[in-house]
């Protein structure tokens, strides 16, 4: 069994993974809520065709900015140079902004504000991730 390598404590990347896995929650609660919908128009599907359909069906087109964002996360993440602070506010104002809008905003709130009144385990997930984007918020407010 290999060891991990110990990371020296970072609070900035501990604030933006917390954030990160609470916005991979809502993503897996979204997706969860909106495949029967899909499969009630499309049919039955697989893993692997709700996976292409997340890709290419314009059903699914409102959810493409989460996963972009999750990506955009985990490349910073990995990334051999440190996230900056400035980066780190940057992932988590975009986390705030595609949960924070109104059905009037545009279609992909609203479709958003839709699921999240439908599907209880959306509303939780939301609450949550809010939760961690207003503590990752406070700490990268503070005076450093």
């Amino acid at each position: 069994m290999a060891l991990r390598a110990r990371r020296p404590p970072d609070p900035l990347r501990d604030h933006l993974v917390e954030v990160r896995r609470h916005l991979l929650r809502l993503h897996k609660a979204l997706i969860d809520s909106e495949r029967p919908l899909y499969e009630q128009r499309s049919g039955p599907i697989s893993n692997m065709q709700l996976l292409q359909a997340l890709l290419e069906d314009p059903f699914f087109a409102w959810l493409r900015p989460f996963s972009g964002l999750i990506s955009s996360i985990d490349a910073a993440l990995s990334d051999d140079e440190p996230v900056t602070r400035d980066q780190a506010r940057g992932f988590v104002s975009q986390a705030g902004a595609l949960v924070s809008g109104s059905a009037e905003a545009d279609e992909n709130a609203a479709r958003f504000v839709q699921v999240r009144q439908r599907d209880p385990a959306v509303l939780f997930a939301q609450t949550e991730l809010h939760r961690r984007i207003a503590e990752a918020l406070r700490w990268l407010d503070a005076p450093a």
